[in-house]
């Protein structure tokens, strides 16, 4: 079942390739200059995609998840792989696949027609024991890997609206002009469901919704950010992202972001669940999955809106977010765990799950530390105000060699080994490709 190279997301039982981590994958291995991780990250799923389109969750070396499921942001993470590594072909020999996979979620996950998609357990969005489950189910988690409750999910929807308008950005490159406004239509209908669903105007905030009255939760995770990683928010949603993400009361913790809102009344910051603890609560502990979510949630804003706050955050969350990875500040120890405490940055140790490949972090250096923002004809350099000196060499961006250092007084940029820029200050460039 493993036909094309891939990553496996972490030690012991986690050393098969899952879906939910696949997508950070292919957005840590683009930086490579051979991109056959990456690709391999899609067509492993695609290969062993379900009849009804499903992707399945857990693909082993002889067999595959019989339940299993996981949402993923397939359609961004696939056009930034197409930023670095143009591959006409490979979009072609995906295209059908993830065709079926949106419509598996139009016939499965929305009897309403309501452009809002559901979630159908708390395994399925990777993050189990929440309030937000609660919210439709007071019995949610207590179900296995089995479709008992409904929930439009933010994440859910999210994803699906990037690979519908991914699709129609497919379409187009492949001639496919009906197809290219078909999903652009569908697209469409999603964001004006989002914005009309899911926005709470008063609360300035993105909410899950219950599918049998269109209410919704008013549940706050980490999630409800997700709407900021893509073209559904305008300039009118920039204060609530401000108001609640950056406030300490909510997810603005020592060491942000909290999986779920401080002051929801299941918060539990030491991994315990109603009591107990378990091994994967996402009820307020900060998961590396989540924060590279935000990091991007951040980096996308300050640069869309041009906002030197959200500038200053994402610098300052990203340090954070960082330094949390390494034991007692010590740079030679460095760890990855599933998950840790909001307040003191402790890591979840009694798991005995390290190295655990869930989230993206080469992706986040390269597009605000370096500030590389590779686009279909040209690249653009806009680092962000670290107080760091780097130096990258050799990196292949649409068959050009980059290079690029900074020592704090001198930037210096080269493209196929010619000088491009060099100055005493790291400016925004632009380079035709």
């Amino acid at each position: 079942n493993l036909h094309y190279p891939a990553i496996a997301e972490g030690p012991d039982y986690f050393r098969v390739f899952i879906t939910y981590s696949a997508q950070c994958h292919i957005l840590e291995t683009r930086w490579m200059r051979n991109d056959s991780i990456a690709r391999g990250s899609l067509m492993n799923f695609i290969r062993n995609q379900r009849d009804n389109g499903a992707f399945v969750g857990h693909i082993y070396v002889n067999t595959i998840q019989k339940n299993g499921f996981y949402h993923a942001d397939w359609g961004r993470v696939v056009k930034e792989l197409h930023a670095t590594h143009p591959d006409l072909a490979f979009l072609k020999s995906i295209y059908q696949g993830l065709v079926k996979y949106v419509e598996y979620f139009k016939a499965y996950r929305d009897p309403e027609n309501s452009g809002l998609y559901d979630v159908l357990d708390q395994f399925e969005t990777g993050q189990e024991f929440m309030s937000r489950y609660l919210a439709v189910d007071e019995m949610a988690d207590r179900y296995d890997w089995i479709n008992n409750i409904r929930l439009k999910g933010v994440d859910a929807t999210v994803y699906i609206y990037n690979l519908k308008k991914t699709l129609a950005w497919i379409a187009d490159k492949l001639g496919e002009k009906d197809d290219k406004e078909k999903w652009l239509e569908s697209a469409d209908k999603t964001k004006r469901a989002v914005l009309h669903y899911m926005w709470d105007p008063e609360d300035e905030m993105f909410y899950d919704v219950n599918p049998k009255d269109f209410t919704r939760t008013k549940v706050k995770a980490a999630v409800c950010f997700y709407p900021y990683l893509t073209d559904i928010v305008d300039d009118s949603h920039i204060p609530g992202l401000k108001k609640h993400l950056l406030d300490e009361r909510e997810f603005w913790t020592t060491y942000p972001v909290a999986s779920t809102s401080v002051d929801d009344p299941y918060f539990d910051a030491y991994a315990q669940w109603k009591g107990k603890r378990h091994n994967c609560p996402w009820n307020g502990r900060v998961w590396p999955m989540t924060n590279s979510h935000i990091a991007d949630v951040l980096g996308i804003s300050a640069r869309k809106f041009n906002d030197a706050c959200l500038k200053e955050k994402t610098v300052e969350f990203i340090e954070k977010f960082i330094k949390m990875m390494f034991y007692d500040g010590d740079v030679d120890r460095p760890n990855c765990y599933e998950h840790y405490n909001p307040f003191n940055g402790k890591a979840s140790v009694y798991r005995g799950v390290d190295d655990y490949q869930h989230s993206w972090v080469v992706d986040l250096y390269f597009k605000y530390i370096i500030g590389l923002i590779p686009d279909d004809d040209r690249l653009v350099i806009d680092p962000f105000p670290f107080d760091l000196n780097y130096n990258i060499e050799n990196l292949r961006i649409k068959g050009k060699e980059i290079s690029i250092s900074w020592n704090g007084s001198k930037y210096l940029v080269r493209i196929d080994g010619e000088l491009f820029y060099e100055g005493a200050e790291r400016i925004p460039l632009t380079i035709e490709l």
